[in-house]
């Protein structure tokens, strides 16, 4: 039986690398495959790209308002055996309702990819539903620069860590805006300077 499939970590634990990776894999074996990404995720426009530089062609980008059961959307991967989704924390808990439910009732594997918490901290609202509904879930690993694990994605504007703002700020469409990862300590005291989170 198909599966729903979370891997999930900090900026930089190479979630991208391993979908572009996957994709490949899969493709080789002439399984059937299709790649989303929600489309608040404008980092490359239709393109899924890492940090490094691979990149591969998004097949479909998922608005906030998609559902993703709707024929519109369903006619593009009901013939699928793995539907794949980049950025998937920005999906809302709805979507990832679908995306088990389409694992589930007809049975197509979903593998999503996805950061576990924003710069504050504070899970988004499609990893929260997808910790929650994942068959298996795979946690990536980087390490902070002081060498201990990372667990934060912690925001920097101009150079300076900031813990207000909008949610959402994709990197790379604001040339001064950065995601540094960051283990507990260096994110209380770079980030919070000591003091407790709001």
């Amino acid at each position: 039986m198909a599966k729903l499939t979370l891997y999930y970590g900090t900026m930089e634990t190479g979630k991208t690398t391993k979908l572009i990776q996957d994709h490949y894999n899969y493709s080789k074996y002439l399984l059937k495959v299709i790649l989303l990404k929600p489309k608040v995720d404008t980092k490359g426009g239709s393109t899924v790209v890492t940090r490094i530089g691979e990149n591969i062609k998004c097949d479909l980008l998922i608005p906030k308002t998609a559902n993703l059961l709707s024929k519109k959307y369903f006619d593009k991967y009901k013939y699928m055996q793995f539907i794949l989704v980049d950025e998937a924390q920005f999906l809302t808990k709805r979507q990832v309702n679908e995306l088990w439910f389409i694992a589930h009732k007809y049975n197509i594997n979903v593998v999503c990819y996805s950061l576990k918490s924003n710069f504050k901290g504070d899970l988004f609202e499609g990893s929260s539903q997808l910790l929650a509904r994942s068959d298996e879930k795979h946690e990536l690993t980087v390490n902070c620069s002081c060498g201990k694990t990372a667990m934060f994605n912690a925001r920097r504007v101009n150079g300076k860590y900031i813990y207000d703002g909008k949610e959402v700020v994709i990197d790379g469409a604001y040339e001064n805006v950065e995601y540094i990862p960051l283990c507990s300590d260096c994110y209380l005291s770079f980030v919070l300077n000591g003091k407790m989170p709001k």
